[in-house]
Parts: structure tokens; sequence; C-alpha cells
């Protein structure tokens, strides 16, 4: 049998590549596949995917939402470029499917790829996605996304939750460990840390030890504020706390965690998968405000309580984590709540479905 070849574009950030990732592993456990992906320089998948089986491929492009009119004009200029090395990629390389993962890089492949009449689909990994799989989402012949508020955006929807790493998804099969004593809060802002949410814990850790359930603190500060945020933590001692610049083994963090606060990106889908509550906080005026529609979706099934960033201060982070670890019952219900929006094996689903679709 010859090796299938894929094209899986976009990346970026974690919340895009490592969906990616994971269809990539499940391909490769149905049939031989050659499978290279499409990124920047700049991208986490520069990192990522030279230490994968995975070949990459690099093009010049960049965002053009929310940035300033000398960035927006450097990135137009360069788009021919973008799209003429696209283009090379498509011919020379000749896949058999062109997967689209969000983020700047996916546009001009599949683009072209829809273009070209190849097989096309898109893993859209929020409740309401970025511009580029808005616009070309109603011409690829298969889009999986997570949850059903946006099916009328696709051509082909079909909601399958969200592809998560293998060593969360294997945890998520393990019994729930029933609630401790002492309730470990975990702050992760992503592998970059969250300023803003950095910023606020300083005001609030003088409360916390007369919170009336002890807790406990893991803290994923990023890099940039870790030493600040370490000597922080340093002044209370009597608190019980693990400050991190960065966190390997999340599996481990989750299992330890009863309560998360982060923002609502693609961390929402480890969530749920877990089945944890969630503290979420999104960032204002993301593309398509995509992470505010994904922290309410957690919030209206009860799963997470939203503090828009407009309204976090010291004072409204400290009530909500009160009340929730001084009401277990309603820490446990969140949890369970967030389970029930658990998909299972979003992978597997995804590349049955390719593969039947497109008789591969």
């Amino acid at each position: 049998m010859k090796p299938l070849k894929v094209l899986i574009a976009g990346g970026g950030t974690g919340g895009h590549l490592f969906p990616g990732i994971s269809i990539a592993e499940e391909l490769l456990e149905h049939r031989p596949c050659d499978i290279r992906f499409v990124g920047t320089k700049r991208g986490i998948e520069a990192r990522v995917i030279p230490e994968s089986p995975f070949g990459l491929y690099t093009i010049s492009v960049a965002g053009l939402y929310r940035v300033g009119l000398k960035k927006k004009i450097t990135t137009l200029l360069k788009l021919p470029l973008a799209f003429i090395k696209s283009l090379w990629i498509l011919l020379s390389y000749r896949p058999h499917l062109v997967i689209g993962i969000g983020g700047y890089a996916s546009g001009p492949i599949l683009a072209l790829a829809i273009i070209l009449g190849k097989r096309t689909v898109i893993q859209e990994q929020n409740a309401q996605p970025g511009m580029t799989n808005r616009v070309l989402g109603k011409y690829v012949e298969i889009a999986f996304i997570p949850f059903a508020q946006s099916s009328h955006l696709f051509k082909h929807p079909v909601v399958v939750g969200n592809p998560i790493r293998k060593a969360i998804s294997n945890a998520a099969k393990s019994p729930t460990v029933p609630r401790p004593q002492t309730i470990t809060i975990s702050i992760v802002g992503g592998s970059q840390g969250a300023h803003k949410i950095n910023t606020i814990i300083p005001d609030i850790l003088p409360h916390l030890h007369q919170a009336k359930t002890k807790i406990r603190i893991i803290h994923q500060t990023g890099e940039s504020d870790f030493e600040w945020l370490k000597g922080e933590y340093a002044k209370y001692p009597e608190l019980e706390t693990r400050v991190e610049e960065f966190v390997n083994d999340m599996v481990e963090l989750y299992q330890q965690s009863q309560l998360l606060i982060c923002r609502a990106g693609s961390m929402i889908n480890e969530i749920i998968a877990m089945g944890k509550a969630s503290i979420l906080i999104p960032i204002p005026l993301s593309s398509g405000d995509h992470q505010k529609e994904n922290a309410l979706v957690l919030s209206n099934a009860g799963a997470a309580v939203m503090i828009e960033e407009s309204q976090l201060n010291a004072d409204h982070l400290f009530e909500t984590i009160n009340h929730l670890v001084s009401t277990p019952q309603q820490l446990s219900e969140m949890g369970e709540n967030a389970k029930k929006l658990y998909q299972g094996d979003s992978a597997g689903k995804i590349v049955t479905a390719i593969l039947d679709r497109f008789n591969l």
C-alpha cells in the first residue's frame, strides 16, 4: 500500500497545532502515511514538528487581526510570496488530502487546495471559528467542529469535539479521584502564561489563607513573570504553593486540581475531558470573539464561571474562588457538567470519517 500523503496546514499556537498532531498520530495508526505540516518560522510548530516524525514546510505569513497599520501593510505585501510558496508546496508534494487546522499558515494552503480540487478538510477547535475558517468553511468538503453552535458556518459540519493529547485522553478514562480536604487551584495561562491574570494574583494572596476551605495553589506563570511572581508567593509562607515557569506534565496537574483558573482557548478541551471545574477569563476581542464563545459553552452548561477581563479585579476573583471552594457540592457538579461535554475519542472519529468519506 502506497503511503497516504497528507498536508496539515496551520498552527502558530499549541491550540491549533496539537489537535493537528493528534490527527496525524491517529492516521499513522490506520495506514502508512507521509504527513507534512505547513506553518511559520515563528510559530510553535517550528519547535515541535522537527522533534516529531513529521515534515515541516514554512511560509511567511502573519495575522491581519488587531495589528497596526504598518504591520498590516507589511503582511499584505508578503502575501503574494506566501501564495507562491504554498502553490509550490502543493504542486511538488501532491498531497492526497489537505487538512486546515486554523492559524495564519492555513489560509493560503487551504484556499489554493480548494482551487486545485484537492480533498480538503477543516478541523476547528473553537465554538466560534476565526476568519480563515469562517471564509473557507463554506468550500471545504468536511469541517470537524467541537460544538453544534457554529454548524451553520460550514458546508458539511460534523460535531466531534476536539482532539486532545493522547496522555490526557487516556487519563480521562481513569476513575475520578475523591475530593481531598485541601482544594488545589491551578492557575494556567497557557505556555506563555497570562500576564493580565498574573498581575491580579498578588492582590488576592493575603486573603486566600482566610478562605473557609484550605487551599493549595499551583501557578504556571510563563517565562516573563516567573521570577517576579515567585517572589510574591514567597511573602506568604503560610500558603501551600507551587510556582512553575512551565508545566510539562499536564496530566499530573489536572489530576491534582479541583479548580482551574485560565483563559478560554484550547485548554477548555482538556478541562472538559478531565471533568474539572473552572473559572474562565477569555482574552477580549480574540478573533471571532472565540474565547468568549468557548467560555459561554461551559458556563451555560454549568461547568464553569466566566469572568470577562473588563470585570476582572482582585475582589471579584477572590469572591468567586471563595464561593466555589466553600461549596464543594457545586464544585463537584461543575466537574460533572464539564465531563458531560466531552465527546470522547475525537481524533479517531475524525480519521475514520476522513478515510470513509474520501475512500482513502
